[in-house]
């Protein structure tokens, strides 16, 4: 049978490979709906969406957002009719003081999200949108 075969760990998405390939994913839903959208909402006198109500303030700055999770608002657009997608990616990484030459092992959290449907704009419109953040 000569063949060998790759262990789990072999196959196994790492870190980086995951939100590369995650913040690739979120970046073409949102291209592929600018370029038909962006010229049609353009016409109709388009609107930013109106942000859900409440979220959290850090340094006196509000943002309109929940951590991701199940059972908790996942979108950050109020009147949204849609879909949504989520990843929150949690790990380590190595930092190096470039000076000194010393590493420390650094966390990091990325929440990186799409939503792409129908929402009511600020001005009351209704809109078809596509939006991303990381």
């Amino acid at each position: 049978m000569g063949g060998r075969h790759r262990h789990f760990w072999e196959r196994a998405l790492t870190r980086r490979t995951f939100v590369k390939g995650a913040a690739g994913l979120a970046g073409a839903v949102a291209a592929s709906d600018l370029l038909g959208t962006t010229a049609a909402l353009a016409s109709a006198g388009s609107s930013a969406p109106k942000p859900i109500p409440g979220g959290f303030t850090v340094g006196g700055i509000q943002f309109h957002t929940f951590f991701p999770g199940f059972g908790v608002e996942n979108s950050s657009i109020t009147d949204f009719d849609g879909a949504i997608g989520f990843a929150d990616v949690q790990g380590t990484g190595t930092g190096t003081d470039r000076l000194t030459g010393q590493s420390e092992t650094l966390l990091f959290d990325s929440d990186m999200r799409f939503m792409r449907g129908v929402y009511v704009g600020q001005d009351g419109g209704v809109r078809r949108g596509t939006f991303a953040f990381v």
